[in-house]
């Protein structure tokens, strides 16, 4: 099958994704009003939406609005945009992963009020048949391999006790992104934001290895009844590997 590249995808639709990520800046505002005056604020935001600005013509293309990772990639991208700023004016590698921790968490916390308003379950939405069966067919669809920085992913069927489903990623389009940027060294932060969601959400989440830590692919396993435990700091989760952590 060919495929087209549209090397300016991101840039005719920046409107439409920088209006996004003032949304999660909200998010990112708040946590920095724990730490600034709000002039110091609002100057911290304007320079993370220009550093986003920046880093959305160098976003891979995977197919735009007809892949729904497409979405995925461009808020694991604009989660560079504040790292790179926190990291200008200051902030340590362990500082900019605790604050992407709080920010993340909130992000999660809000995720799950609205959930609730909707009358759904977030500890359960994971294991809705049909989210699973949306998720089955769209690993399928990533097996076809039609661009090249796409992510490649297998569905696990699970047992019904150790796991109820998951996903094996052997490529990872955030990994080939940061890579492109010259940003492998936050890539762990991705990963880790993962465990977050499982934590702010209140759903069962096991992974044993991830691609961020130099692994050769992450395992998802999402689990029913149990609470996932902080991850942070990460240091004793089963896939943390120092060699992939900035000393």
């Amino acid at each position: 099958m060919t495929t087209k590249i549209v090397d300016d995808f991101y840039v005719k639709k920046k409107s439409k994704f920088i209006k996004s990520f003032d949304e999660r800046l909200a998010v990112v505002n708040e946590v920095l009003g724990k730490k600034f005056d709000n002039n110091k604020c609002e100057e911290l935001i304007n320079q993370m939406r220009a550093e986003f600005e920046g880093i959305l013509p160098h976003i891979p293309y995977i197919g735009g609005q007809k892949n729904p990772l497409t979405l995925i990639l461009v808020k694991c991208m604009s989660d560079l945009a504040v790292f790179r700023t926190l990291e200008k004016i200051g902030f340590s590698f362990g500082e900019i992963g605790v604050f992407h921790y709080n920010y993340i968490l909130e992000v999660n916390k809000n995720r799950k009020k609205a959930l609730e308003q909707a009358g759904r379950d977030p500890s359960q939405y994971p294991f809705d048949p049909v989210y699973m069966d949306y998720q089955k067919k769209l690993t399928e669809e990533t097996q076809l391999r039609l661009y090249p920085d796409d992510w490649v992913m297998d569905f696990v069927e699970g047992d019904g006790e150790n796991f109820e489903w998951g996903w094996d990623i052997t490529a990872c389009g955030v990994q080939k992104g940061y890579k492109k940027l010259g940003a492998e060294k936050y890539l762990p932060f991705i990963c880790l934001g993962d465990h977050y969601e499982a934590e702010g959400l209140g759903f069962g989440f096991t992974r044993t290895e991830t691609l961020g830590f130099g692994a050769e692919k992450c395992t998802h396993r999402f689990v029913r009844n149990i609470k996932t435990p902080k991850a942070w700091p990460p240091y004793d989760l089963e896939e943390f590997n120092p060699d992939y952590w900035e000393k």
